[in-house]
């Protein structure tokens, strides 16, 4: 019994030391390639269909979202209604190399608007919205 309780101090003491030298704060993923492809998938399959909508004025709605990988990068194979009636499909990368990109331009400087990372990176400004998302998940924030 005596054991037991020592064991147990010991856990509550490291857990304690642990909580007050790291803290609570959610540690920022947007480094490991791995976590963010695991979010950038998890992405896809929930916030995505809602989030089309919302950063891309002519998708009335999203009917479908399927993911695949090409050359082991997620792509997010999209079933749009576009406000005029017509449907189409969207084909969209989430390339980890290019996420990392916005990353970087996001970190060295704070308020740089999307269409100035979509302008320096040549790629869309619903790209860079959608990759911007990623990495809000990936900091916690």
């Amino acid at each position: 019994m005596r054991q037991n309780c020592t064991k147990l101090w010991r856990v509550i003491l490291v857990t304690v030391f642990l909580f007050t030298t790291v803290g609570c704060d959610s540690k920022d993923l947007s480094h490991d390639p791995n976590a963010v492809d695991t979010i950038t998938a998890e992405y896809i399959y929930t916030t995505l269909p809602a989030d089309l909508p919302r950063f891309d004025s002519s998708v009335q709605s999203v009917e479908r979202v399927k993911m695949t990988r090409q050359d082991n990068i997620p792509v997010a194979l999209v079933n749009v209604v576009r406000k005029d009636g017509t449907a189409a499909r969207e084909y969209i990368h989430f390339d980890y190399e290019t996420i990392s990109s916005v990353r970087d331009i996001m970190e060295a400087e704070e308020g740089t608007s999307t269409t100035e990372i979509a302008n320096r990176l040549g790629l869309s400004e619903l790209q860079v919205q959608l990759y911007r998302q990623i990495l809000f998940i990936a900091k916690g924030k």
